[in-house]
């Protein structure tokens, strides 16, 4: 879809916003529910190739990795860059979806953390080890040294074809181990970018393998 529609579509459906003239920017009143809403900046002058740089404007969050915004640059952070990639091949193809799918779930999560003081559901580490976490939810293990292997070979050409043993080392066809559940893992893995592969290797290879 042209990005001039995906604009009209989110405009249709989110009628808080407003698109900043000759601009990538998005901004305005993002209801959450009929009580909740956050004031929110989306530049999405870099999508699809990446996820769009969102910002919470009245300070609501504080700014710490803590609750899942930078620092350095205030921005949301919404999950690992391997993840993402893999969202932007299979789920998020428009804004529309971004926001729906990414932006309105994590404002969602951030209001029951006001609430309870904890967010809903498991949450990734906020530094190196947030990074293997990734790894670990996408390919559906905890070892480290596999993981390892196998961003190294992909890094090289190198690929499992689905006769050969599946990378956990369960001594499986990648095709049938775990009821075909580590074939579909690696399938969303080759949909990470080798650009999003170097960077993490070179943070998992500073831990001790």
């Amino acid at each position: 879809m042209d990005i001039n529609d995906q604009i009209k579509q989110v405009l249709q459906k989110h009628k808080g916003f407003k698109l900043v003239k000759d601009s990538c920017i998005l901004y305005g009143s993002l209801l959450i529910s009929e009580e909740d809403s956050y004031e929110v900046e989306i530049n999405f002058k870099n999508f699809p190739a990446c996820f769009p740089i969102v910002h919470e404007l009245d300070d609501r969050i504080p700014k710490k990795v803590e609750r899942h915004i930078y620092s350095d640059t205030g921005s949301c952070c919404f999950t690992t860059r391997a993840k993402a990639d893999i969202f932007l091949e299979t789920q998020i193809f428009t804004l529309l979806d971004f926001i729906d799918k990414i932006v309105i779930p994590y404002f969602e999560n951030n209001s029951y953390y006001e609430i309870n003081g904890r967010y809903h559901g498991d949450e990734y580490s906020h530094n190196k080890q947030g990074v293997i976490e990734g790894y670990y939810d996408i390919l559906g293990i905890t070892d480290i040294l596999p993981i390892y292997r196998l961003i190294l070979n992909r890094l090289k050409g190198q690929k499992i074809k689905l006769k050969d043993g599946c990378y956990c080392g369960s001594k499986e066809a990648l095709k049938k181990c775990n009821n075909g559940l580590h074939e579909r893992k690696y399938r969303n893995f080759k949909k990470i970018k080798k650009e999003t592969l170097l960077g993490d290797i070179y943070v998992i290879s500073k831990i001790n393998l």
